[in-house]
């Protein structure tokens, strides 16, 4: 492991542990003056996984010399931290109850030319594209556990690191937006039932309408962090991963295309799995673009403008000539 490698590592984890712990506190002070009723359990229980994963990550680097393991374990961590704190986060701002812009985005995308309804009919007709498109867009979570393994283990920890702290920034700002800007999707919008696309079994089509409808109805609201639903509409989180996954997915040499091939499968898949308007997935896109932009920026502030996007991927590629 490099210098630059170390101290890289460190610059990770220490801002995505003040960003994480930031976050937490923000959560835990609006908590009392919410309509939300949380089972605390739900939350200790990722946090402290990812504490003992943090450890487990401090002993491989500093008394095993195990870098990779180490790289490993604390974004591991680190992805499971931000995913409690921010799924209360969203919430917390869902149950604000600002006035839904559905109207808003489906007149953007009549706008810009864009026709949802003419989208989903032509999925609905081919029964096997609605099928690939609903296998990549559940694929989030095996694929950042293979791309974290993977480049880890082949020494491409910074690469796994640069992804995972986009990721982080990126889930940040997508849900501050949501939280301003709500929509219920684009199934809900235009009242469509399954009727409506038979041969279709979209992922996420109405698994949020309860719990949005429950936080702006202003009443108590129990919520369990296990069973918490993906409540952002704009902009899309999901397209947000799946380029963020194709960028860190460049630096293996085998893993590359695959990836790039999956991910654009999941972000065709947005629209439809998600109920998504076209315009979210736009939005999706630039922060995930800018947030690794920043994640580069923070993490790698050595390398030039021209290096941007790749760096990552060269890096590992020259280690191993």
């Amino acid at each position: 492991m490099t210098a630059a490698d170390t101290t890289l590592a460190q610059r990770s984890n220490q801002v995505v542990r003040t960003f994480i712990i930031g976050l937490l506190l923000i959560d835990l002070a609006w908590l009392p003056f919410s309509t939300i009723r949380l089972n605390a359990v739900s939350l200790l229980v990722p946090l402290v996984a990812a504490l003992v994963l943090t450890f487990a990550a401090h002993v491989y680097r500093e008394r095993r010399a195990e870098h990779k393991i180490a790289d490993g374990l604390d974004c591991s961590a680190q992805i499971i931290g931000f995913f409690a704190v921010g799924a209360l986060f969203s919430y917390l701002l869902a149950s604000l109850g600002f006035p839904l812009q559905d109207p808003v985005l489906y007149d953007v995308d009549r706008a810009l030319g864009l026709d949802w309804m003419a989208y989903l009919k032509a999925v609905n007709q081919r029964p096997l594209l609605g099928l690939l498109f609903q296998l990549a867009y559940d694929s989030f979570i095996p694929q950042v556990l293979i791309l974290i393994v993977t480049l880890s283990f082949t020494g491409r920890g910074s690469a796994a690191r640069v992804m995972i702290l986009a990721m982080i920034f990126a889930g940040f700002v997508t849900i501050l937006i949501s939280g301003f800007f709500p929509a219920m999707a684009m199934f809900v919008h235009l009242n469509l039932t399954p009727a409506d696309f038979p041969h279709l079994s979209p992922s996420a089509a109405f698994v949020h309408v309860h719990d949005m409808q429950a936080l702006r109805a202003g009443a108590p609201f129990d919520l369990d962090l296990s069973k918490a639903q993906g409540i952002i509409t704009f902009p899309s989180y999901h397209a947000a991963l799946g380029l963020l996954m194709l960028l860190g997915g460049l630096a293996h040499p085998v893993l590359r295309w695959p990836v790039a091939a999956l991910n654009l499968t999941m972000i065709a898949a947005t629209p439809i799995d998600g109920g998504h308007y076209f315009v979210d997935v736009g939005a999706g896109l630039i922060i995930a673009g800018a947030c690794y932009l920043l994640a580069q920026r923070l993490l790698q502030p050595t390398y030039g403008p021209a290096a941007r996007f790749v760096p990552v991927v060269a890096t590992a590629e020259v280690a191993e000539s």
